[in-house]
């Protein structure tokens, strides 16, 4: 019984970390819906929602993958984010209850081929400020991204070399109701926000390297951040800074290492207990 008992406190022990709240759940930090639908490349849609998932860790706001029919109810949630989306995604009413969220100051968030997403529905083309040039150009490019100063989807950027199939819009977003975060050398502008709407668009990221880059990674969660209403200070969780159990078999090898090895310490600790007792004088 003793065995037992001990052998069952190992694993405990080692599993506790993997059943303990995220420090985001845990902080109440803002609620965030993605959706990857029609993207063009799943390995880059993966890898993105990988890194944006260690980020909510990280930054205090939780990440929920879904899909165009988790648009039909977005009560609870702070910001949307289409990340790479295909064409076409949506039905009138998913589009009358997104609409509806941005409008009620929920936050909208795109990156990539999303720009293009809906082309047909006027109220999206408005919401994101420009109209996207498809298909993007080719080939890939590298690119230097010069950002803006005094906003705080930008602040302790600096400029990043991106290799992308660079979009470009005809026409541009309008400076009276949108603000230019970030622009190519050639002036044309690849990040910006809304001036109405809790709204940020970023051209980059349609390569797995450009989620690979921790100032992009910075750029777009401070994006979400601010698209969320959050205006005060991101404040790192260092000890909840790597992927949960479930992301990484490393994690379950090592339960499984711990919980072998102390399985052993046990036995072994057992038979010395018991030789201990047999040669006891009576």
């Amino acid at each position: 019984m003793r065995t037992v008992l001990r052998l069952c406190m190992i694993v405990a022990l080692a599993c506790a970390p993997a059943f303990a709240p995220s420090a985001a759940l845990a902080a109440g930090g803002p609620q965030v819906l993605v959706l990857t639908t029609g993207n063009e490349r799943q390995d880059v849609a993966d890898f993105a929602v990988e890194r944006l998932q260690m980020e909510a860790r990280r930054w205090n706001f939780t990440l929920v993958e879904g899909d165009p029919e988790d648009l039909a109810d977005l009560a609870g949630y702070d910001a949307v984010v289409f990340l790479n989306t295909g064409e076409g995604l949506l039905d009138e009413a998913q589009r009358a209850s997104l609409r509806a969220f941005v409008e009620g100051g929920g936050g909208f968030v795109a990156t990539n081929a999303a720009a293009a997403s809906e082309p047909d529905w006027d109220f999206y083309q408005e919401m994101l400020g420009a109209t996207v040039v498809t298909p993007p150009s080719e080939p890939r490019t590298e690119q230097t991204v010069g950002f803006e100063s005094g906003s705080p989807i930008t602040d302790g950027l600096d400029d990043l070399e991106v290799t992308e199939r660079w979009y470009y819009f005809d026409p541009e977003p309008d400076e009276e109701g949108f603000t230019v975060l970030a622009r190519l050398e050639s002036e044309d502008p690849v990040a910006w926000s809304s001036d109405e709407h809790a709204v940020f668009y970023a051209s980059p990221g349609g390569e797995g390297d450009t989620w690979g880059d921790r100032d992009f990674l910075q750029l777009m969660r401070q994006g979400i951040w601010w698209a969320a209403g959050e205006r005060g200070a991101l404040v790192q969780n260092t000890e909840d800074a790597a992927p949960s159990w479930p992301y990484t078999l490393t994690f379950v090898l090592f339960v499984v290492a711990v919980a072998g090895g102390g399985s052993i310490a046990v036995w072994r600790l057992d038979r010395a207990e018991a030789a201990k007792a047999a040669n006891a004088p009576a």
